[in-house]
């Protein structure tokens, strides 16, 4: 018997020893974790383009001041798009996406006291949650089994009466 927990003592000893090595070599070698950066970072020179070809959406063809934004997160990357158009070419566009429920009424946030991420600011817009007339809905296209968009988890659409027939689209998608 004694024999036997020797080797079991020393076999334990070796396989803590090699895992012990193995997790000093992914830390970078020193045994202590390399330390994270700051957190989610923007892809340079990634917007529009690469927005609408991750969500594989068609914009309308009158849309103007599209902006886009990729952002580059520890789990997912957050592709970022929005546009004006005329109000009707908003609410084609959004039936397009196929959202589980239709657009509703987004109550809206003070946005002096709206502490959680901004990634519009990134892009030179308020954030649709603080604003006045907007209207809300996602869609999770692997859910509702669009193949059209099979690599896209979420989308969070957000659409903006911002007067005189047009609206200001957000999506916001990883």
């Amino acid at each position: 018997m004694k024999r036997t927990s020797s080797l079991a003592i020393r076999t334990a000893s070796a396989a803590l020893t090699a895992l012990l090595a193995l997790s000093a070599t992914a830390c970078g070698g020193s045994g202590a974790p390399k330390p994270r950066s700051g957190g989610p970072v923007w892809a340079e020179g990634q917007g529009a383009t690469e927005a609408v070809g991750f969500m594989r959406v068609q914009t309308p063809a009158g849309a103007a001041e599209m902006k886009g934004a990729v952002q580059h997160g520890f789990q997912d990357t957050t592709y970022l798009l929005s546009f004006a158009a005329s109000t009707g070419d908003a609410e084609a566009f959004v039936a397009d996406l196929r959202p589980e429920e239709a657009l509703r009424a987004n109550i809206p946030r003070d946005s002096t006291t709206y502490t959680t991420i901004t990634p519009w600011s990134h892009l030179g817009l308020p954030e649709p949650e603080t604003q006045q007339k907007v209207r809300t809905a996602s869609v999770c296209p692997p859910c509702i089994k669009d193949e059209r968009r099979s690599a896209v988890q979420s989308i969070t659409i957000f659409v903006q009466d911002i007067g005189d027939g047009r609206a200001r689209v957000y999506l916001k998608a990883f």
